[in-house]
């Protein structure tokens, strides 16, 4: 009994203690591409509150579609609001798709915050061009 105790607490140990690592690159380009996920499918949002004309239902499917296929931890929020929507029940009246809106509104702006902040550490005081932002961060770490 005790010699299965210490495998079992040697196991945990050793999976335990290999967690994966993220560097700041990974951090970054995480962000990066949430942000660029939320910039794509911003008009899509848009038609589904109203505020753009455009094929709702074709809308949410596209912005579900993509939001769903995402394995970007950063968009683990975005992912839960879209499914909280009842696919059968799409339009710019409901709660969930306005909630949607409000979160995809507020975490871009976040995420550009964040974004932000990293080269601002590095020093980068420029407004920063954020389709060249990967390009940027490499080259800021080169030199």
């Amino acid at each position: 009994m005790k010699n299965i105790f210490l495998l079992i607490f040697s196991f945990l140990l050793i999976y335990c203690g290999n967690s994966s690592r993220i560097n700041e690159r990974e951090l970054l380009q995480q962000k990066y591409e949430a942000f660029q996920f939320l910039s794509t499918y911003h008009h899509q949002l848009h038609i589904m509150i109203g505020e753009e004309e455009g094929d709702i239902k074709k809308a949410y499917d596209e912005f579900y579609a993509a939001a769903v296929s995402s394995d970007n931890l950063e968009l683990l929020p975005v992912k839960k609001a879209i499914l909280r929507i009842n696919p059968n029940n799409v339009n710019q009246n409901n709660e969930d798709v306005k909630r949607l809106d409000y979160l995809v509104d507020y975490y871009q702006s976040g995420l550009s915050m964040q974004i932000e902040a990293i080269f601002r550490g590095h020093g980068h005081m420029e407004i920063l061009d954020i389709d060249n932002a990967m390009d940027l961060y490499d080259n800021i770490k080169k030199n």
